[in-house]
């Protein structure tokens, strides 16, 4: 095209076109363009300086410092990340314009330069990057000591004279050239608002260093915020915006609180502390413990929970005295799983409405509780509550919970443990009503008097009657259960083909039991015929020896084998378990005095041919005295020798010597003292007659003073 002078004068600036082609000159001789991109970048600005930061354009609306950092952190460590924000749109809403970054080493600069385009992008965006100009570069003087600060104005004076360009003029150039944005030079105008003069003040300003906050994701700080009490957290909210911000984002994120997190502290919970703490955090709880150990919750307590939490899922209070929990019903609608531990005041008039029929409440757990019986389950027919447990429960009623059974048609678990031994004479009964059950808990049944006092009165097997109808059983927990024998383990063997988790352990393992209990024909008859099971429990049984726990080497899912305590059995049939029972990872013999060290040749030959983790616990056996064995070493074999967690007083040899009759004696040789009468003036001699009569008359009654003493 073909211009006039005159024309030329108007359009063109001569001073701003000799500035655009010494800055094109640099830039097409220090990179070479092929055809496929850019292959070399350079290191040093035209006038020598080191370049480590750059310049990045082409940004998402809404990007952020943290975004930036994680695309460019890959190929260094990085200084500084810079982000200039402007308002745009007719909302005038603050988008990212463009960016600045600043690594440590000019290497690691280079590297970024040279990375494809497609490792920088984000948001699906691809980043324009480009070395920065001179006079963003940090100086490196001769010793190599870098000035991380933007350069002070006197040292550019020189070039400003030589080009009779101001700084703005030459920075709103570069920003042309390194961002491809199409000025009318011909009208000789180029961007010039507030905002391009107010971001040329914050750039030469000093730039605000990254923080914790930039380098670490969200998943990492919440994994750390974590282990800072909430307390805390709370207070140090007033530290700066940016770390109050994120604080309220973990604040948001928590789905789990338990007020114990509180024990190091000298805070009472109190309901109006309970109350700030759920303000925060309630709208997205889902889970709550409240188990403070120093609590003085009130009846609001329920009302607080109801109104902040109304997304609760799972509710568990221990040791409070707060009694009234039925307005839980009208906030907490998502309420599924309820856990009341050592609640003293807690009783029938408590629970009658968190078990209506519009609930949503599944799982029901009473622990450690002497007021309730039971009745309010009666009358009513939840649809969706499907597991209950009672645990040390004395006023539980078995009549009462028979009756309440009959309303309760979808209930797949149940537990009654530690509860009155006159509740066995109803559990055939409670049993044959639940056809379903697929969990089924009845542990700690251990008074031997007065349970065969009371099976003289009922039919002795029904019991197996009753456990004849469970055929969808999965979990049975029968331990420290005296009413357990071997009939009743043939029964489940015939009828329970899906068990898969077994508990068998101190069934009659006392001299003084009136049947024999648990032997090898039982746990013989249960591996034969529920051959799924994955768990079994067979501690504490004084009848149990080698022949009955080679039986368990038929279980081929087994996972876990516990039988600790047990005087009767060996290292062979261990040996053949760990064999036979492919997917065996945990076995605790702790207490078992007949097992030797031999187990260990057979847990490596068994990780040989079969390799999964594998975890032997030894404590209290041969395998644990032998101080100068070598144990074999395999990366996948653990031995613990040194935790013993077999109970003394559940073993089936133990001998309690506190009252045996060789004690009745222990007192002769101080009546044997020749200076035994100087201890008691005359008066107290008489009173000492006295005692011994009275204790002449307790033991004519038939009563035991040590009973008394223990009274």
């Amino acid at each position: 095209m073909f211009f006039d002078d005159d024309d030329d004068e108007g359009l063109i600036n001569p001073e701003i076109f000799h500035v655009v082609r010494r800055e094109l000159y640099a830039v097409s001789s220090n990179i070479k363009v092929s055809p496929y991109g850019v292959r070399s970048a350079p290191t040093h600005t035209e006038d020598g300086i080191p370049i480590r930061k750059l310049y990045v354009c082409n940004l998402p609306p809404k990007t952020t410092r943290s975004e930036l950092f994680g695309v460019f952190a890959p190929y260094g460590f990085i200084k500084n990340c810079w982000l200039r924000m402007s308002e745009r749109g007719p909302n005038r809403i603050l988008h990212a314009t463009y960016a600045f970054v600043t690594f440590s080493n000019p290497e690691d600069a280079h590297k970024a330069l040279q990375a494809p385009h497609h490792e920088k992008t984000l948001r699906g965006r691809i980043l324009r990057t480009s070395p920065a100009d001179s006079w963003h570069q940090p100086i490196e003087e001769s010793d190599r000591n870098v000035h991380w600060k933007a350069r002070d104005d006197n040292s550019d004076k020189s070039e400003e004279s030589t080009n009779n360009m101001t700084r703005e003029e030459i920075d709103r150039i570069s920003s042309i050239l390194t961002t491809g944005a199409s000025f009318a030079f011909a009208n000789g105008k180029y961007p010039d608002s507030k905002d391009e003069e107010s971001e040329e003040v914050e750039e030469n300003t000093e730039d605000p260093g990254y923080s914790i906050m930039d380098i670490l994701n969200r998943d990492c700080l919440t994994h750390i915020l974590s282990y800072v009490p909430l307390r805390d957290l709370i207070l140090s909210e007033r530290v700066s915006k940016s770390w109050q911000n994120m604080v309220q984002e973990y604040l948001l994120g928590i789905r789990m609180f338990k007020t114990s997190s509180w024990e190091h502290m000298t805070v009472t919970m109190t309901t109006a502390v309970l109350r700030r703490v759920l303000m925060r955090i309630g709208p997205t709880l889902v889970r709550l413990h409240i188990d403070h150990h120093l609590s003085a919750l009130n009846d609001r307590t329920a009302h607080t929970i109801c109104k902040f939490c109304p997304n609760l899922e799972e509710l568990r209070v221990v040791n409070m005295h707060t009694k009234n929990w039925n307005p839980l019903v009208y906030g907490c609608k998502s309420l599924k799983n309820i856990s009341f531990v050592s609640c003293n005041k807690l009783t029938d008039t408590s629970l009658v409405n968190l078990v209506k029929s519009d609930l949503a409440i599944e799982s029901l757990t009473i622990a450690n509780n002497t007021h309730v019986t039971g009745l309010f389950l009666t009358g009513l027919s939840p649809p969706k509550l499907n597991a209950v447990s009672f645990y040390n429960c004395y006023s539980l009623q078995g009549t009462v919970l028979c009756a309440a059974i009959d309303t309760l048609p979808h209930l797949t678990t149940l537990k009654v443990d530690v509860c009155p031994a006159t509740m066995w004479t109803m559990i055939p009964l409670i049993i044959s009503k639940l056809p379903k059950l697929v969990e089924l808990s009845l542990s700690e049944f251990a008074s031997v008097d007065v349970s065969y006092t009371l099976q003289e009165k009922v039919d002795k097997d029904g019991f197996c009657k009753a456990l004849a109808t469970l055929s969808d059983l999965k979990r049975l927990n029968l331990s420290r259960n005296l009413n357990i024998t071997n009939a009743v383990l043939k029964q489940i063997a015939q009828s329970c083909v899906k068990l898969e988790s077994l508990n068998i352990s101190s069934c009659n393992n006392r001299r003084n039991c009136p049947h024999l209990g648990v032997s090898d024909e039982g746990v013989m008859a249960v591996c034969g015929g529920c051959v799924g099971l994955r768990r079994l429990d067979v501690s504490y049984l004084g009848a149990l020896t080698d022949r009955g726990l080679h039986a368990v080497a038929s279980l081929r899912r087994l996972t876990a084998l516990t039988a600790r305590g047990n005087p009767g059995i060996t290292a062979a049939p261990v040996t053949q378990c760990l064999l036979s029972c492919h997917e065996l990872e945990e076995v605790d013999l702790c207490g078992c005095d007949g097992v030797s060290e031999v187990v260990l040749a057979g847990a490596v030959q068994a990780l040989e041919a079969h390799p999964r983790h594998l975890l032997l616990r030894l404590a209290a056996t041969c395998a644990s005295d032998t101080p100068t064995y070598e144990y074999p070493e395999h990366k996948l074999l653990k031995v613990n020798v040194t935790e013993d967690r077999s109970i003394l007083q559940l073993r089936p040899d133990f001998i309690d010597r506190v009252f045996e009759d060789s004690s009745d004696d222990s007192f002769d040789d101080i009546y044997d003292h020749e200076d035994f009468n100087e201890f008691f003036d005359p008066d107290d001699e008489l009173y000492l007659d006295d005692d011994l009569d009275n204790y002449e008359r307790i033991y004519a009654m038939g009563i035991d003073p040590s009973d008394i003493i223990l009274m």
